[in-house]
């Protein structure tokens, strides 16, 4: 049976960390640990924490105040320090299915080089009542998901491999943990396999550091995050000055593209190639364009 570290992140998320916790011991056909973080809550948090170290194999510890990228970061240096082959970031409100972790196990168990699965999600409410399943695109290209991840990181597994890639250059800017991770395994030219059934109730509610709501009011947060929060040039250059010297085509083409469309007509001209970046969404399609013709990618 494979054991797999999960990686959690909590903050004041007494509301509904038990339930997340419960399902992440329910886990079938792998052992699971757990590795916290807390990010200094106030709530009964650490009081639950400490409850389910007695009962499980949990380990956490709480630091300094720091962003969620950041935070789980710093989980992946512990992580790093570990002798575990699997690893899984976790949310702190969600539910996941019984064979969430060994279906993506199986995905990746075979790979020796860098290599990440990741699936859809079940979105529910408050109650865990069915709001919309949210599939991944099967058309999308991996390029395209180079430049804007879909990659959610409570729906990932990934292997020792890119674990330890990703440890070994700390970048000044990251846009998010799960984003960079994708782009560092990609870059490298690991293996990434992308299972658009969800395997996991991904809880949409207030506290919500990000969302997939299906209302009006959510989908404009979304297309002003697209535009004006994810800074795609600023991570890209940070990733080439990180491991550039090591990228594999066609991401190393796709990083001098985007860091250089500014001024470079034809870098411009290839980015906007449906050949080589199209969503299979024209919402996306039509954003994406414009970030770039604002020169804000």
């Amino acid at each position: 049976m494979e054991k797999v570290l999960v990686l959690l992140a909590t903050y004041n998320g007494e509301k509904y960390l038990q339930e997340q916790l419960d399902s992440l011991f329910a886990q079938e056909g792998v052992e699971v640990s757990v590795l916290a973080r807390d990010d200094g809550s106030s709530d009964g948090t650490k009081d639950i924490l400490r409850e389910y170290v007695e009962r499980y194999p949990l380990s956490w510890y709480t630091g300094e105040h720091l962003n969620v990228q950041k935070g789980f970061y710093d989980l992946m240096k512990k992580a790093a320090k570990t002798e575990h082959l699997f690893f899984a970031f976790c949310d702190q409100d969600d539910v996941w299915d019984k064979d969430k972790l060994a279906i993506g196990i199986g995905a990746i168990r075979k790979r020796h080089g860098p290599a990440l699965y990741y699936c859809g999600q079940k979105l529910v409410d408050e109650q865990r009542r069915l709001i919309a399943t949210h599939e991944l695109n099967r058309n999308r290209s991996l390029q395209t998901r180079f430049v804007l991840s879909d990659f959610a990181g409570c729906t990932g597994v990934f292997n020792r491999a890119l674990l330890d890639e990703t440890v070994v250059f700390e970048p000044e800017y990251m846009m998010m943990h799960d984003t960079w991770v994708l782009k560092v395994c990609l870059c490298l030219g690991g293996e990434v396999i992308v299972d658009p059934t969800p395997h996991l109730d991904y809880r949409q509610h207030g506290g919500n550091t990000l969302g997939l709501g299906r209302s009006l009011p959510a989908y404009c947060r979304q297309v002003e995050q697209y535009l004006n929060v994810y800074q795609v040039e600023r991570q890209i250059r940070e990733l080439y000055r990180g491991y550039g010297d090591r990228m594999v085509s066609p991401y190393k083409e796709m990083c001098l593209w985007i860091c250089g469309y500014r001024e470079n007509k034809e870098f411009r001209r290839k980015l906007l190639d449906r050949k080589n970046v199209d969503f299979c969404s024209t919402g996306l399609n039509l954003t994406y364009r414009l970030k770039v013709a604002l020169n804000k990618l």
